[in-house]
């Protein structure tokens, strides 16, 4: 692709709680990417602003940005397959998902393929995907 900018992938796993702590999520699934928990205030630039009322525990991918987009769900996969009965035992207390930018970086169109076996897995995990594209 002579002239033409290679689009840009990340991709990570993110877990939501209103009731459990972040401590909880961390004990359940070990050391995160990024982390935030109850409480916490949304902006440290404004001690007396919002705070937030779910704790968040997310692991970003380790692929290279420029590596394919299934490479980085896939890295993702084989953690939820690995951690299959604890990511399970959150599900009633959490949302659970893996959320994919997507940086084309300028106007060209482009896309990208989910392989039918990396959606199979997808699905057999129960676990939802979302994509931003910038």
């Amino acid at each position: 692709m002579t002239g033409q900018q290679q689009h840009e992938y990340k991709a990570s796993l993110r877990v939501f709680s209103e009731s459990l702590a972040l401590p909880d999520l961390v004990a359940a699934l070990g050391e995160p990417t990024r982390s935030y928990d109850i409480g916490d205030l949304v902006s440290p630039r404004r001690p007396d602003g919002p705070r937030r009322t779910s704790a968040y525990w997310s692991l970003g991918s380790q692929a290279q940005r420029t590596d394919p987009l299934d490479q980085h769900i896939a890295e993702l996969v084989t953690f939820v397959d690995a951690h299959r009965r604890e990511i399970d035992a959150l599900r009633d207390k959490a949302q659970i998902d893996a959320f994919c930018g997507v940086f084309t970086g300028d106007d060209t169109q482009g896309g990208f393929t989910l392989t039918s076996g990396l959606m199979r897995r997808l699905g057999e995990l129960n676990l939802d995907v979302g994509f931003d594209l910038y």
